[in-house]
């Protein structure tokens, strides 16, 4: 039977993968095009986004909560280094150490803590990052509510480094059926980018959303509208798309 999967990824990629097609593809070739020689992953659950970094990149560090993550993937990819914990704790302290050595990171994948405390969390402790060189992150599931406001209301505006950011990088996907650990009719997927560079930004910074109508439009048709913690989003959301189709 025939599978996507020949023409999207690398042939040995055989670890449970939780993302889409256009994602697999887009992590792919960015990594492809990038060569780090340092990246870092928050949240590597299976390991399935791990395997394209360790193929790409000269070193990984993985951070994941969970320490059993570590005991079955170790020994898999030569040039991981697995650490265990909370990134609450784990992130500030890998962030001193990268100011404090000549650090070569290029590249980080925040896919960690799903809650908006979690998500602005972990985006504030990289904020603190002096970069020696150029640092893409991508952070995945900008299309999730919950997500996306962690992402919204970070402070990037407090590190000079950050030169651009994009919440729509990639657009997340509408699960209208359960599918993995999805629930019926709710958001998720889709990559927000951002890139810090060594020199501080020249020009003013402004977070940008280039599907936000898609995003609002699927928002009020979702399972989120009840579940969403923030009510007066939800009511914004609701007359932008009655607006919208009127």
């Amino acid at each position: 039977m025939f599978s996507a999967d020949i023409l999207i990824n690398e042939s040995d990629f055989d670890l449970h993968w939780q993302m889409t097609n256009c994602e697999r593809f887009a992590l792919q070739d960015l990594l492809r095009r990038l060569q780090p020689s340092l990246s870092i992953e928050v949240g590597t659950y299976q390991g399935g986004s791990l395997q394209v970094l360790s193929r790409f990149s000269e070193k990984v560090i993985s951070i994941d909560l969970n320490p059993d993550v570590a005991h079955k993937l170790k020994g898999k990819f030569a040039n991981v280094e697995y650490r265990s914990g909370n990134s609450t704790n784990l992130l500030p302290e890998l962030v001193q150490q990268m100011n404090e050595q000549a650090s070569e990171l290029e590249f980080i994948l925040i896919d960690g803590d799903h809650s908006t405390i979690g998500v602005r969390r972990d985006i504030e402790a990289l904020l603190k990052l002096e970069p020696k060189r150029r640092i893409v992150i991508v952070l995945h599931d900008s299309f999730n509510p919950d997500c996306r406001e962690g992402m919204k209301t970070a402070d990037w505006h407090s590190s000079p480094y950050v030169q651009w950011v994009e919440l729509d990088f990639i657009p997340g996907v509408y699960h209208y059926e359960a599918y993995d650990t999805a629930a019926p009719r709710t958001m998720w997927g889709g990559f927000a980018c951002a890139v810090l560079d060594p020199t501080p930004r020249q020009q003013p910074l402004t977070i940008q959303e280039s599907q936000r109508g898609l995003f609002e439009a699927v928002f009020a048709d979702s399972a989120h509208v009840c579940q969403h913690h923030k009510p007066s989003l939800t009511r914004r959301v609701t007359r932008r798309v009655r607006r919208l189709l009127k």
